[in-house]
């Protein structure tokens, strides 16, 4: 087997470290309150800031090996207690909270671990037991052949070992352990179905806002910035109240569109959807009224995203539903239709955008309004998605 081949398993279980690392960042997003944040290797691996003014830092440990548990020599935890007593050096504040999340067991056998993850811990015992751990390590070093590999954990032992009693009085009373044991997509279903969010749906709203985390993930650290998320920013940008609200069954309240007609952007002079009109002899006043629609109806539901009370992807929904019932109409229009004049043709043609006009689109749980129905009709129109005319395409080059 190729090195190339083990190369690729480190890597795929490094990733799966990194994927845990993000749903840990989305557990406390979820918890956040407002006025709080969530940071992603900002701080640390995850840190929260509490709205009494209090800080987490959160380092996440992953493993793959379920039988896997923290031990009093665990790697992680000493390069972890390394970086926390160096961060330590620099932060002033003292309400602060170090803590060690992680998806291992507990190690069964006395020593550091069980001394620290205690409410009140006993800083003799814990002094103790560094200077024994470190102790150990050093006489099974010097019994090593010159030149044979350190122990990786010994650096660690020692630079926390050489800390001041009051420097580690301030690491070791801060460490709070978090042991993960139950499968984190199962914590983050519990945690949605408390928004009342039916068992049958949290699931799903699970892996939709991953979906939206990674991409907006991608999005700040493309643009330089550093992923530090506040309380409306992930509620508003990440999107998370749209979905909560998606999946308690609201109602969208299409009606409000009636009172929000404008002309500002469509002209019912240009445009394909005018000229598609036009040739198959529509009214110049009933063209204006299309793009009094059209208007209208793009210019709601830019306004509705904007207020995070719509989402692109529903958008994006109506349009392909609206698409795939023009498909329908369209053929059954013409099917058979022997079209002997141009005259025939436009009667037909008039007949298929009169039939489109009456489609009834249900979103988020709501019938689409009928002008909205118009608007998205010219709209998809506009794109040269769809046409009236048998021949539409060959005219006018459709896109679809």
């Amino acid at each position: 087997m190729s090195d190339d081949f083990f190369e690729q398993v480190a890597a795929d279980k490094s990733q799966l470290g990194f994927d845990y690392q993000d749903l840990v960042c989305l557990e406390y997003l979820i918890d956040m309150k407002q006025g709080e944040s969530v940071g992603l290797e900002v701080l640390d691996d995850v840190h929260h800031e509490r709205i009494q003014g209090g800080k987490a830092l959160i380092q996440v440990k992953h493993s793959v090996d379920e039988t896997e548990a923290v031990t009093n020599r665990d790697l992680d935890l000493w390069k972890t207690l390394y970086n926390w007593s160096k961060a330590l050096e620099c932060i002033s504040d003292d309400d602060i909270q170090l803590i060690f999340f992680t998806n291992k067991k507990k190690t069964i056998r006395k020593g550091l671990v069980e001394q620290l993850d205690q409410t009140t811990i006993n800083l003799t015992d814990i002094e103790e037991s560094l200077s024994s751990i470190k102790a150990d390590i050093d006489k099974k070093e010097s019994a090593k052949d010159e030149g044979a590999a350190e122990n990786p954990v010994k650096k660690y032992v020692d630079y926390v070992d050489s800390l001041t009693s009051e420097q580690k009085d301030r690491l070791f009373s801060k460490i709070v352990f978090i042991f993960s044991l139950t499968d984190i997509f199962e914590r983050l279903r519990r945690k949605i179905e408390y928004f009342s969010i039916d068992n049958s749906k949290s699931l799903d709203v699970v892996y939709q806002l991953i979906g939206v985390y990674r991409k907006k993930k991608y999005e700040l650290i493309k643009g330089g910035n550093k992923l530090n998320i506040d309380f409306d920013t992930f509620r508003k940008e990440f999107q998370f109240d749209r979905l909560i609200k998606l999946s308690q069954d609201r109602k969208v309240d299409f009606s409000s569109y009636h009172g929000f007609k404008n002309i500002n952007n469509i002209n019912p002079k240009d445009g394909v959807f005018a000229k598609q009109l036009e040739d198959i002899n529509i009214d110049g006043d009933d063209i204006v009224e299309y793009a009094m629609e059209y208007a209208a109806t793009s210019m709601f539901i830019q306004k509705m995203i904007s207020e995070g009370e719509f989402s692109t992807t529903e958008d994006e929904a109506v349009n392909e539903e609206l698409y795939s019932s023009w498909r329908t109409l369209h053929k059954r229009n013409y099917n058979g239709k022997d079209i002997s004049n141009e005259q025939d043709h436009m009667t037909l043609a008039r007949n298929c955008l009169y039939n489109l006009e009456d489609t009834n689109l249900v979103v988020s749980n709501s019938i689409l309004a009928q002008p909205m129905v118009i608007g998205k009709g010219m709209e998809l129109s506009d794109l040269r998605w769809i046409g009236w005319r048998k021949d539409w395409k060959k005219v006018y080059g459709g896109t679809k």
